[in-house]
């Protein structure tokens, strides 16, 4: 993960910069983006729970 200082002086991790700006291309919004991952991770927490039975 690599790490670059923003206008505001805040670490910013160069991946998710990225696909935010693949997003934002695409029409999508933070709030899209922060969604998908919610659902995504939420779904490979009932996977791991599903192989752990």
């Amino acid at each position: 993960m690599a790490l670059v200082k923003s206008d505001h002086n805040h670490d910013l991790d160069t991946e998710w910069v990225a696909l935010i700006m693949k997003a934002r291309a695409l029409g999508y919004s933070r709030e899209d983006v922060q969604k998908a991952i919610l659902v995504l991770k939420e779904s490979s927490k009932d996977d791991i729970q599903d192989t752990a039975v």
